[in-house]
Parts: C-alpha cells; structure tokens; sequence
C-alpha cells in the first residue's frame, strides 16, 4: 500500500512538471490564454485526470491537478513571440494525448524544446524587419526614393528595440527608444534623398515593432471567454503602442 501510494504520488508529481513545463514554453512564446489552458487540460485528462483545475494570465500560470494535491504557481517572467516553440509544444501534447508519447519522452521532447530550440539570430531578425518595412511602404503606395530608408530604418530600428529588450527588464522603453531612432533615421534619410513622403517612411518602419500578435491574441482570448487575459493584454498592447508614438513624437518635435 505504502509502495503504491509513493508511485502515485511520484507519477502525480511528474504529471505537474510536464503540464507546467508545458504550460510556460506556451506563455514565454506568446501563446493566447485558451490554448494554454486547453493544452493543460488536454494533457491532463489523457493522463486520467479528467477534474483538473488550471487558470493562466499572461504573468502566472496555476494549476491544479485533482483536489486531493498542494497546486502549483509559476510566475513568468519574459514573454516574446516564438512560433517554432508554440508549434512543437502543441504536437508533444497532440502526441500525449493520442497515447504516442510516454510521460517520460514527453518530460524530455519539452525540455529539448525550452533549451534547445531558441530564437533566429538577432541580424536575421533584423534583416526581416528590413523587408517587413519595405513590405508596407509597398502597401502604402511609398516612392521608390524611400526604399533604402524604409529598409535600413526599419531594420536598425528592429535591431535596437530586441538588443535592448534583453538587457533591460523595463516594459515598454525598448519600444520608445527603437521607434525614436527609427523616426531619426527616416529623417535623416529623408533629408539625404528627398522627395518621398515622412510619414509613410516612418509608419512602414515602425511596423515590425508594432505589437500586432499581442492585439491578435488578446482578441482571441476575447473570443474565447478570457476576459482578464484579453483586457491585460490589450492594455499592454495599448501601452507599447503609446511608447511607440511617443518615441516617434519626440523626433517629429523637433524637426
């Protein structure tokens, strides 16, 4: 009896740790607050424990495997976007729940992914949000003149705005000083090649540091009946896109 109440407890305990590894390479990764919880619940329930509790905002993450057991707390504490971990997540718990995947390999497939799979190299990210600029200068009807500005201020812009945001734990001051240098440049550039337009330079550079998919996903969690997570969210959002304009503002002051 003791033996079997030991490797209970001990499959109990591992069930929490895969559901909770789970659970934080989603919210680190940008996933909205219903797949996270829905993932949770998934794994769970495959795993025979149909009345599981969970409850996810975009800073912590509670759980609760049955009634009978202490629940865990997990606070997060940085988020980006990252759909590479957001996808092979989802398939280890697809693999959990249609019975492919032990709890041990499926312990091992999320740690693989937490450590090993990381983000594209910071110039490469750059180099996109070069060609994302230039994508929207496009869109807007921009000059050709205005395509070397939309690209290098859009790119560096980028490039600053992730540099920073690693090494400083402050919300939102990365975006203020990426969208300032980006405003800078595109003056700067506009200065050198006139002709184009200002505005559709600076608006199509800032977008890569636009926080679309936090729009997107608090939406999603609107839909979905989230409403704490969605109004966080959207605050946030609204937030980083105030430190946006504002950065951009400064520049435009004192031109």
């Amino acid at each position: 009896m003791v033996m079997y109440m030991t490797d209970l407890y001990e499959t109990e305990e591992k069930i929490k740790d895969v559901v909770m590894l789970a659970a934080r390479i989603l919210l680190e990764a940008g996933a909205e607050g219903t797949r996270v919880e829905d993932t949770m619940t998934y794994i769970s329930s495959a795993l025979g424990y149909k009345g599981s509790n969970s409850f996810v905002t975009n800073t912590v993450v509670t759980y609760l495997l049955h009634n009978g057991t202490h629940p865990r707390i997990y606070r997060i504490q940085t988020r980006d976007t990252n759909l590479i971990r957001i996808s092979e997540t989802n398939r280890v718990s697809r693999h959990i729940v249609s019975g492919e995947l032990s709890l041990d390999e499926a312990w091992e497939k999320l740690n693989y992914i937490d450590e090993a799979i990381d983000d594209h190299p910071l110039p490469f990210k750059a180099l996109a949000g070069g060609m994302v600029g230039l994508s929207f200068l496009y869109l807007q009807g921009g000059m050709m003149i205005d395509v070397p500005t939309a690209i290098l201020a859009g790119g560096i812009g980028y490039f600053v705005t992730e540099y920073i945001s690693k090494k400083v734990e402050t919300q939102f001051i990365p975006e203020f000083i990426g969208s300032f240098i980006i405003a800078l440049l595109a003056a700067f550039g506009h200065m050198l090649i006139p002709g184009g337009e200002l505005s559709v330079i600076i608006i199509s550079a800032v977008m890569p540091i636009v926080p679309g998919v936090l729009i997107t996903n608090a939406i999603q969690d609107l839909f979905g009946g989230h409403m704490l997570m969605s109004i966080t969210k959207l605050l946030e959002a609204l937030v980083t896109s105030f430190g946006i304009g504002a950065g951009v503002a400064t520049v435009l002051i004192f031109l």
